[in-house]
């Protein structure tokens, strides 16, 4: 009698279990559904409910609009205030190793997010349930994340010291909270990719070379350029 091909049988069982995967996320998606359809016909048999639920989804709006305009407007002052973008680049003090490294992994972020809300919904569509194809790609964004946040403190630690954390934290939640103001869909992916590579440029339209950050040891103060050194 032929013995069985356990081979076969572990293909055969990490397909079945890849297909439950798929099927516990659909079916988690339909519940969430059913639930909303549910509420929304109770909501039509009580009026009363229906106008309250409605001013609180209204108040709720709004307050999720100010908040984002605070960190949105908050980080648009940490950028002017620091001069940010210029400092980085220019400060003799930066550390280039670490500055490189954090770039690194700032870079491969960028490429997962892009691959996440651009390609994917382009290629299988908008409802595309990626986190059950590719289960570890969040725990790999957020030990990359967590990297790059080390890197730039230690990059930009004798250039701002513990403000570095302050920076990191407002300049964070400010570019995502300028989602709440852009438009659904590839049209607003696209805007945010813009506005983080734009923001790069405004070192442009600063008119002064950043208030925060200490002075070059050993170097004087930079004045017009940075190759012009007042000793």
């Amino acid at each position: 009698m032929p013995r069985p091909n356990t081979a076969t049988y572990g293909k055969v069982a990490s397909e079945e279990e890849g297909n439950s995967e798929k099927k516990d996320g659909v079916r988690s998606r339909q519940t969430v559904i059913a639930k909303a359809v549910s509420a929304a016909q109770d909501l039509e048999n009580d009026p009363a409910e229906a106008r309250r639920q409605m001013v609180l989804n209204g108040m709720g709006w709004i307050w999720k609009k100010m908040q984002a305009a605070f960190w949105v407007a908050a980080a648009c002052g940490m950028i002017w205030w620091t001069n940010f973008f210029r400092v980085i680049w220019e400060h003799p003090d930066v550390n280039k190793v670490y500055f490189y490294l954090a770039l690194g992994c700032l870079a491969f972020v960028m490429s997962l997010l892009w691959y996440l809300s651009m390609w994917l919904p382009m290629m299988y569509g908008k409802d595309h349930a990626w986190e059950d194809d590719h289960p570890k790609i969040i725990p790999v964004m957020t030990v990359a994340s967590l990297c790059m946040s080390f890197f730039f403190f230690l990059a930009f630690w004798r250039v701002w010291g513990f403000l570095t954390f302050l920076l990191q934290f407002v300049l964070f939640l400010g570019f995502v909270s300028s989602a709440q103001f852009l438009p659904g869909g590839h049209l607003g992916v696209i805007c945010m990719f813009v506005i983080f590579f734009g923001s790069w440029f405004t070192s442009e339209m600063i008119p002064h070379k950043g208030l925060a950050h200490y002075t070059p040891k050993g170097l004087g103060t930079i004045v017009e350029s940075p190759d012009m050194i007042v000793p």
